[in-house]
């Protein structure tokens, strides 16, 4: 946008925006939303009159973005790379607003050349009509929070639209849902993961977002899984099937923690080999896709591979360990009121090694607190509790302001009413936890309960340390 456009609206938005951020700042706090929200009052086309980076990439899709937004951010920034980004702004508009006010100056220029923001799927029809990124990151489409972005060929619709074709799309191969996007922008590169040992003949779980072929509506017949619907399908009726990868993950070792990519858009279709921290199939697309859109930025294979090494990897947010008494005690979040993560994590926590306790914290801490908030409970019923059957899990403790609602769905999950306790307080599920019976224990809870957690972890790890100060 030209500086002509920038008028005395703009400038004071910028003032008021700068001021807010200032004052956010000396009082330790993080508000990220609110410049955003201020200068949007201001001046309505602040998005449009903000300047910008030179380089713009969005990481968007239901499951994955804030983690691998994050990895990515970290990568380029061990490269020596200066990124702009929205981790504490928030990914809807108020968020790049407040996260490019930031990065711009008084005198209409930028602070950083880079921009990684997260960018939540309904908004790119407030952000795009405004900015253009450079590369947007798509990791999946699934079917989200019933009171946020619940149907996933609404939330395709929405995205599809506003997306242009300047932009470098950079796409899952692996999912027939969003690999269809934005048919007008024919500036795409698409990511797979090759066959696994331990894929499925079909979709996972009671509950599938691909029935049928997109396309027809025929019957996909699939060749494997790897996580819910994504694998390789292909239509009866109609022949749709996944697109050519430019980037394939050929080859998987999990004992070494490594990876290999085969970059078929490269001359030569060379092969890199990378390194992973904690492995599951999530953290696996969440790394490997951010190891595509460094590639197309430019990064080259050896500097990833060796900030990989460094320990660059999936944050400590989401999946953290720790060790006492020399039992696991692990902690493995997952997206509030979404049951494909919720599913995804409990499946991760039951295919762990050895016997264990798990403390289920699903209930959304920030609603309880709020009269005015409700958590909507049909999720519930598309979540695969029944992973919790499975013999290696001897202890489930529950915890929550929503237990008599889950308390049904648990029961018709099968889960055996003498290993199942339910309790109200962070320290009644750890005096709950019989830690002397398993191997370790497992947290599966929302995002927003990490507080909790490390209160329960805490007073667990206490009792397993005074349980062999007494022996």
């Amino acid at each position: 946008m030209a500086d002509a456009h920038r008028g005395p609206r703009y400038q004071l938005a910028m003032a008021a925006a700068k001021a807010t951020q200032a004052a956010l700042t000396a009082a330790h706090r993080n508000g990220g939303q609110l410049p955003g929200v201020i200068a949007e009052k201001i001046d309505p086309q602040i998005l449009a009159d903000v300047p910008r980076p030179k380089t713009v990439v969005c990481v968007s899709g239901t499951n994955g973005k804030t983690t691998t937004n994050n990895l990515l951010n970290d990568l380029l920034a061990d490269n020596g790379y200066e990124v702009v980004n929205n981790r504490a702004g928030g990914n809807v508009a108020n968020g790049i607003q407040s996260t490019l006010i930031r990065n711009a100056t008084i005198s209409g220029g930028t602070k950083k050349d880079m921009a990684v923001m997260e960018l939540d799927e309904l908004s790119f029809r407030k952000v795009l009509p405004y900015l253009t990124p450079d590369v947007i990151l798509v990791t999946n489409l699934y079917r989200d929070s019933f009171s946020r972005n619940a149907n996933p060929d609404f939330i395709f619709n929405v995205m599809s639209h506003y997306v242009s074709p300047k932009t470098k799309l950079v796409l899952n191969a692996d999912d027939l849902i969003s690999c269809r996007l934005a048919p007008q922008d024919a500036n795409r590169v698409y990511y797979s993961v090759g066959r696994l040992a331990d894929d499925t003949a079909e979709p996972q779980g009671i509950v599938c977002d691909l029935t049928a072929c997109p396309v027809c509506g025929g019957k996909l017949e699939y060749d494997y899984c790897h996580l819910r619907h994504l694998g390789h399908a292909t239509c009866k009726s109609c022949g749709f099937t996944n697109p050519e990868p430019d980037y394939e993950l050929t080859a998987l070792d999990r004992e070494a923690h490594t990876f290999t990519v085969c970059e078929r858009s490269h001359e030569g279709a060379p092969t890199h080999t990378y390194r992973y921290g904690n492995y599951s199939i999530t953290n696996l697309y969440n790394l490997f896709s951010t190891v595509v859109v460094a590639r197309e930025l430019g990064l080259s294979a050896e500097a990833i591979g060796a900030s990989l090494e460094r320990g660059i990897n999936v944050t400590a947010l989401r999946y953290t360990e720790e060790e006492a008494g020399g039992k696991r005690l692990v902690a493995v979040a997952s997206k509030g009121e979404n049951s494909t993560a919720t599913s995804v994590a409990l499946d991760t926590i039951r295919k762990e090694p050895g016997s264990k306790a798990v403390v289920v914290m699903l209930a959304d801490a920030h609603k309880a607190a709020n009269p005015k908030e409700t958590e909507y409970i049909g999720w519930y019923y598309q979540t695969d509790f029944e992973y919790l059957k499975d013999p290696s899990i001897k202890q489930v403790v529950v915890q929550g302001a929503t237990n008599p609602d889950l308390l049904p769905r648990l029961r018709l999950a099968g889960i055996d009413p003498d290993k199942l306790t339910m309790v109200e307080t962070p320290e009644q599920a750890a005096a709950a936890v019989d830690p002397s019976g398993v191997d370790s224990v497992f947290w599966a809870f929302d995002i927003y309960n990490g507080p909790d957690v490390e209160k329960s972890r805490a007073l667990v790890a206490q009792k397993i340390k005074e349980a062999a100060d007494a022996r």
